[in-house]
């Protein structure tokens, strides 16, 4: 049960900066609206593909760590209740800007093979995704996480980012679903600046 009840809170975290605009989001979103549909899917599972490489490694490098150093469990809960700070601050700066496809790479014609490889290094050169992971694993895992957990985490990431960018895919190919997107941008990114927030403040207080 409490294996369970870690892996859901973990995913509901992750989701929420899945679903912040970003590098990913602008790939596929971008792929989907210049090329097809079919090329926005390949994409969407490079990326999940990318996501779940970064979750192994950060899975197990952060694993082996707490087992050497204790201290660093408390450290990096700070860092992470700042770093969701910080990301919280900056979606919600950026709520009322309009989503720029521009300057997102011309990649739109090449076939499912070439969208689903440059998905994966996106993904994999994203600075942010690679943070994002490691931090939110040391702020959210048990200092002696579970076998079961341990083996759980990468195909749920990779579910749980599969999902997302599919949706988008198929989301942002489709005129009406663009435009509702587009239109209601300003509430939903601030929506989830508030809750990365709050998530925030919840690491700081409980690593005192």
């Amino acid at each position: 049960m409490h294996t369970a009840l870690t892996l859901l809170s973990i995913l509901a975290v992750l989701a929420l900066g899945v679903m912040s605009p970003g590098p990913s989001f602008l790939l596929v979103a971008r792929t989907a609206v210049c090329a097809s549909r079919s090329a926005a899917v390949a994409s969407a599972l490079g990326m999940a593909a990318g996501a779940t490489l970064l979750c192994i490694a950060a899975l197990f490098g952060l694993h082996a760590l707490f087992e050497r150093i204790p201290e660093l469990f408390v450290l990096l809960k700070l860092v992470g209740g700042a770093y969701l700070l910080y990301l919280a601050v900056r979606i919600w700066r950026g709520a009322g800007k309009p989503l720029a496809l521009d300057g997102v790479p011309d990649e739109a014609q090449t076939g499912l093979a070439r969208n689903a490889l440059i998905g994966i290094g996106t993904m994999l050169s994203n600075p942010k995704a690679a943070v994002q992971y490691g931090v939110i694993f040391a702020a959210m895992l048990p200092q002696s996480p579970s076998t079961t957990l341990l083996f759980l985490l990468p195909p749920a990431v990779f579910l749980l980012e599969a999902s997302w960018y599919v949706f988008v895919a198929f989301g942002l190919s489709a005129e009406q679903p663009r435009r509702l997107y587009l239109s209601a941008k300003t509430g939903i990114d601030r929506t989830v600046g508030v809750v990365l927030a709050a998530l925030g403040l919840k690491l700081l207080w409980s690593s005192r």
